[in-house]
């Protein structure tokens, strides 16, 4: 079965979501590097690599139900961090978009009466509640940290443990 026109533009956007999620934490590694926090370095690296599997499964699932993928430009980070704290925060709330982008997706294959797509995005939703208390606790962390190098130090190395 095909899909929906209007579910398969809204698979496309998710596409460049995940593509432009990627970017952002490579963007975000590549500024903790710069930090010498390479255990956050590191923790960035295994996301830009899990958010382009995410989208390299959407484009495989788009290619399975004969759908043509768009491969629209990604749009660019345009900012710098200068603290863990900051891209800590940054990542959270780009998390908690993306979930709310895939719950959008899910309501709209249910209203298509796509089981099949509802089904496949499950996934997804369950990820990203994992994606979310990841950021959350980062956040957390290097709050706790902000004051104390040694613990900034610790909470980075712990990271790198990923």
């Amino acid at each position: 079965m095909k899909l929906s026109k209007k579910l398969l533009k809204a698979l496309n956007a998710q596409i460049n979501l995940e593509l432009a999620s990627a970017y952002l934490y490579r963007a975000m590694s590549h500024d903790m590097k710069n930090l010498a926090l390479h255990g956050y370095a590191k923790w960035l690296d295994k996301q830009y690599e899990e958010e382009r599997q995410h989208a390299f499964k959407i484009i495989s699932y788009v290619e399975d139900r004969d759908g043509v993928v768009d491969f629209d430009a990604v749009a660019g980070v345009g900012k710098h961090y200068g603290s863990p704290l900051d891209a800590a925060k940054d990542s959270l709330a780009h998390e908690e978009k993306m979930s709310a982008s895939i719950r959008d997706l899910f309501r709209l294959a249910r209203e298509e009466g796509d089981i099949e797509t509802e089904l496949f995005l499950q996934w997804f939703e369950t990820e990203q509640v994992e994606e979310e208390v990841n950021a959350r606790d980062n956040v957390a962390g290097f709050e706790k940290a902000k004051d104390c190098e040694g613990l900034l130090y610790m909470f980075d190395a712990h990271l790198g443990g990923r």
